[in-house]
């Protein structure tokens, strides 16, 4: 009986950590907390900060009104124009920082 009782407790301990490791599994990070984020880290000021969220802002993709992703190099135009205003926006020093984070985070995505 204690055997039953004790196995029971351990299929429901391991079934309870699988479910609680795939909790956020599929989800995108909130990208406004990811865009904060990097407003920290950068060190940008109150105005660079501003119009800095409006550059990311603007590179999110759009769906189209029939729930259509846009294509590849609609994505890599916009992706290209918000690097240029980024660039504009942040110093030299800055905008390098900005680009190593950038390739941190490609590369954390491909795993």
């Amino acid at each position: 009986m204690k055997k039953q009782i004790l196995s029971l407790a351990l299929a429901l301990f391991l079934g309870s950590a699988v479910c609680m490791a795939q909790d956020n599994r599929g989800e995108r990070p909130d990208m406004s907390k990811r865009i904060e984020q990097m407003v920290t880290d950068l060190e940008l000021n109150e105005a660079q900060a501003k119009e800095f969220k409006a550059a990311m802002e603007e590179m999110r993709p759009s769906r189209s009104n029939s729930g259509e992703r846009p294509s590849r190099e609609e994505m890599e135009k916009k992706r290209n124009e918000a690097d240029a205003k980024i660039k504009k926006i942040l110093t030299d020093e800055q905008y390098k920082k900005y680009q190593s984070m950038r390739v941190q985070r490609g590369q954390g995505r491909n795993r």
